[in-house]
């Protein structure tokens, strides 16, 4: 069956079929008990600068085009408010701290990342060009190692605390310290602020950092006095940024409400859209794990905007917009202490034993699948190592064989409720594919906070033991916390918005990060060289030979490339990003 297709090219097999099966029975009963009751409901240029402080641009391919939005019949008797709107996400955030790890890359979380907070940097849908939003007029590099960031006068937090360079570099140093884990970190690596003047921040890099204006798009701020005085709980639950909006309060399990923020400073440079002021007076962000039901909040009226409602809920919403989202959907094996995904062979077989292909015809529209951990128009990506693996069961059958596979070592798929892509019967049917090759392996859903858990315990817990450093053992010791345990495989739709495949390479494959699973030394010390080399042709070669070997020792188990279906009320105005976040100041009414 060497490269040939199964019977889920022609039609939805009885794997599929016995996971769409489940699905729906899950949202039957499901649905009506996660629904409050009614009573509860609630792009260009950056900004002119001296010619001395322009970041050097990096020339990128855009991704993959996508198809454009098109219009439902709208509902005969639904009415929206004007002054505020209801945003319908895939799960409860799990804090919205923005310095808690839980604060990621996803749209679940988009009220720590970009509604109340923002970013130092950004990156526009347009142009993908580094820009800024409130915070920061421009940059400039001093050094290698070293660079100067003017912050806009007259912004502040939300509890009134000044927007300087000593509010800003406690931001800095939260997002640079690699034992707090954040999303920046693998962006940027170890880098620390030093105040230059009262609205001057000067960010030093733990290495040569030529590329650091695009791996701020994560360093977030908070009220710093503030968040000294709380707890942890409290931080979790409050948060004060200085996004266009405010944040009013979080009810557990039901909602969380802002409002719009009188004092927000925009950017004055207007073809900058994602630094406009906003338009919409209150924000009401809710959840639902089934799309099915996001969708069906908003045919209804009881929400004007829900994330990722498949493709098959296209027909029943007013309006949908269809986006890529530079994410990948895959598995990241742990390669360090599970002892059969550690041998090449057997995770080579568990690709080759999945047929991708006949997955996404039957649940996705036939998206395309992928074969590397970054998105298309990444730096570093070619047709050879991006090349979708084949379906070759046969041959998956004699890897296992050649690697001594011990049945008695179960291989878990772990995932987490609202998760993208039909994840449930994506995964459903990969559990199957694996057993009918011989792998006992098993999907297990847990929660959000047991998932994070798994996923960041790993080689970098060991990074203070002196004798770690230098020896790189990490598959030699025992996991470490806070799970203490192998992570077997986990699915993730990881998101590498800088289109450079050094960055997610950093987090995933790094010695020293708390999510990597997979610490190749010799890769590591090249990962390292190749992030410090200038943009150009050599950083290029440096990117390609990594990513070829993630490509043929099978690091990874993606999959395809994510694209998002947004549901939208008709009188609504709103563009979707180049990335899955979330700017609510960009939208408006139209009637």
């Amino acid at each position: 069956m060497n490269g040939k297709r199964g019977p889920l090219s022609r039609n939805l097999s009885w794997p599929l079929a016995a996971a769409a099966c489940l699905v729906l029975i899950l949202v039957a009963c499901g649905t009506a008990a996660q629904q409050p009751a009614a009573s509860e409901a609630p792009a260009s240029e950056p900004a002119a600068e001296p010619a001395a402080a322009a970041a050097p641009a990096q020339e990128i391919a855009q991704p993959t085009p996508v198809p454009q939005a098109e219009a439902a019949p709208a509902p005969e008797e639904t009415t929206v408010a004007k002054d505020s709107i209801t945003l319908v996400m895939a799960a409860e955030p799990g804090s919205v701290d923005p310095w808690n790890p839980t604060c990621n890359a996803t749209l679940d979380t988009a009220v720590c990342n970009e509604i109340v907070n923002e970013p130092m940097t950004w990156i526009t849908s347009d142009t993908y060009e580094v820009v800024t939003l409130s915070g920061v007029e421009g940059w400039a590099q001093v050094d290698a190692k070293n660079w100067d960031f003017t912050l806009r006068q007259g912004v502040k937090f939300h509890n009134g605390e000044p927007w300087n360079a000593t509010t800003a570099k406690a931001g800095i140093d939260q997002n640079g310290d690699v034992n707090n884990s954040s999303q920046s970190y693998g962006n940027h690596g170890p880098i620390t602020g030093e105040v230059i003047s009262e609205y001057v921040v000067r960010v030093v890099c733990g290495a040569d950092c030529p590329n650091l204006p695009r791996g701020m798009i994560f360093n977030r701020f908070q009220a710093p006095e503030w968040y000294q005085t709380v707890t942890k709980d409290e931080s979790s639950r409050h948060v004060y940024g200085i996004g266009p909006y405010r944040f009013i309060e979080w009810r557990p399990g039901i909602d969380i409400q802002m409002e719009i923020y009188e004092d927000y400073v925009p950017n004055p440079d207007t073809s900058i859209v994602d630094g406009q002021a906003p338009h919409i007076k209150y924000v009401t962000n809710t959840w639902r794990n089934e799309p099915l039901v996001r969708s069906a909040m908003v045919e209804t009226g009881e929400a004007e905007w829900a994330a990722d409602i498949g493709f098959e809920n296209k027909g029943a919403v007013p309006k949908w917009q269809q986006s890529g989202t530079t994410e990948v959907y895959a598995l990241i094996p742990d390669i360090m202490w599970h002892p059969e995904l550690k041998k090449k062979e057997v995770r080579e077989a568990l690709n080759l034993a999945i047929d991708c292909e006949a997955i996404t015809d039957a649940l996705l529209e036939g998206l395309p699948c992928w074969g590397n951990i970054s998105p298309s128009g990444s730096a570093g990506l070619t047709p050879e190592n991006t090349a979708p693996y084949p379906y070759d069961p046969a041959r998956a059958k004699e890897l296992l064989e050649e690697a001594g596979y011990d049945r008695d070592n179960k291989i878990i798929i772990y995932s987490r409720p609202g998760n993208c892509c039909r994840d449930l019967e994506f995964q459903e049917a990969v559990v199957q594919y694996w057993q009918d090759v011989g792998v006992n392996a098993e999907f297990q859903l847990v929660e959000r906070t047991r998932l994070k858990e798994l996923t960041s315990s790993g080689c970098g817990r060991f990074k203070d033991d002196e004798s770690y450093i230098g020896v790189w053992d990490c598959a030699q010791r025992d996991p470490p916390g806070p799970a203490f345990t192998t992570s077997h495989t986990n699915t993730v739709a990881t998101s590498t918005e800088q289109l450079d495949v050094l960055v997610r390479l950093y987090g995933r494959m790094g010695c020293l990060h708390t999510s990597s699973k997979a610490c190749f030394p010799e890769m590591w010390e090249k990962l390292q060289v190749a992030s410090q080399t200038p943009i150009g042709e050599l950083r290029e070669q440096r990117s390609v030979e990594i990513a070829n070997f993630v490509h043929d020792e099978h690091v990874f188990i993606p999959l395809l490339e994510v694209q998002l279906v947004y549901g939208m009320a008709d009188n609504l105005d709103w563009e979707p990003l180049y990335a899955p976040r979330l700017r609510a100041n960009t939208m408006r009414y139209t009637q």
